[in-house]
């Protein structure tokens, strides 16, 4: 078992292999959406079920609204070479003029974000401190409608190549996919290289990771731990962070960044697909969170969602939770920003 290769994080430009096939995009900025009339009780109410009650730490807080985006990361377009299925376009990337910066997906500040400080355990009211750089960058985002002649709405990764414009797996890749009722929410990101052999690790070779875990920074020990544990410890920890950047005020107050350990409150599958050097696939760790199978509220609440989902830019950022002193500071794991997404534009997952 070699040791692990850190290597850097930080923003790169796009890659060569990925080919943008999309007119010129204009970089003007997002528009505000108009406020509902605060006295349209009616509407009102029907965007407070928008709200998910579940479990989160009281003092958690993803910090202030934002207000600006980087321009870092891939621009991912559809791919006509490898894919003999029926295509499956993809969300491009943020800016885009033809769509007045609407539909589209973006990697939002990191330094947004609050996460736990070092000393938050040992504190009656932990300190949240801005998050370092994403461990994980955004490559892509989708959404996926489904009906009853969709073919699996899990395994995306062993079913649909066509996913991520194409490109899914042609490098290490880590997928969240959201399951609707309606269909599938989709966010892609980069698993640099560093955390492969924790990712790939068989029960022999993890008491010697666990063994060099004591050298890594906090941030890296917790994802390394994530990748080598259980389903049950996944449950635990993987925390979602949803705040509403732009929309209604009344969605942009209920929707703010309280972190919520989303595997208490939604059924969670996790699956490892290895490389296949045969065939050009690299690593994979795909999670399926499935909305269907919450409570009457959440159904209630996701359907809600794609009513109003075109009038709402809404951040889904993800941090593995830090429960030990050791695991903290926190860091960001990776954060996708989704610009008033029209489900009617959307595609639908085809038959296999």
């Amino acid at each position: 078992m070699s040791t692990p290769k850190r290597v850097s994080v930080s923003r790169r430009s796009p890659g060569s292999n990925f080919v943008n096939t999309s007119s010129p995009r204009s970089r003007s900025e997002e528009r505000n959406v108009p406020e509902p009339d605060a006295d349209d009780q009616k509407y009102a109410d029907d965007l407070a079920r928008l709200q998910l009650h579940c479990d989160s730490d009281p003092f958690d807080d993803a910090g202030p609204d934002y207000s600006s985006d980087t321009d870092h990361g891939l621009d991912i377009t559809q791919s006509s070479t490898l894919q003999q299925e029926q295509q499956i376009p993809t969300l491009p990337r943020y800016p885009i003029a033809e769509t007045k910066n609407c539909n589209c997906w973006s990697e939002p500040p990191h330094h947004k974000f609050n996460v736990r400080g070092e000393d938050y355990l040992n504190e009656k009211k932990g300190t949240k401190i801005p998050s370092g750089q994403y461990l994980f960058r955004a490559i892509g985002a989708d959404l996926i409608l489904t009906n009853e002649r969709s073919g699996p709405n899990i395994g995306l990764a062993s079913n649909y190549s066509s996913i991520c414009g194409g490109h899914l797996r042609k490098q290490p890749t880590f997928i969240i996919n959201f399951i609707c009722p309606w269909g599938l929410i989709v966010n892609y990101y980069e698993i640099p290289e560093f955390y492969l052999p924790f990712l790939q690790a068989v029960e022999a070779d993890k008491p010697y990771l666990h063994a060099m875990l004591k050298g890594l920074e906090p941030h890296e020990r917790t994802m390394a731990r994530f990748f080598m544990g259980s389903d049950e410890i996944r449950n635990e920890s993987l925390k979602l962070i949803p705040v509403a950047v732009e929309g209604p005020l009344v969605v942009r107050k209920m929707v703010k960044g309280t972190p919520a350990v989303i595997g208490k409150r939604l059924p969670a599958t996790y699956t490892h697909y290895p490389a296949d050097e045969s065939r050009g696939l690299s690593d994979c760790f795909e999670v399926d969170l499935d909305v269907t199978s919450t409570d009457k509220v959440g159904r209630s609440a996701c359907n809600m969602s794609r009513r109003y989902m075109s009038s709402v830019t809404v951040d889904l950022g993800f941090v593995i939770e830090g429960r030990t002193e050791d695991e903290l500071p926190e860091q960001m794991l990776g954060c996708v920003r989704l610009h008033k997404i029209d489900s009617l534009r959307a595609p639908t997952l085809p038959p296999l």
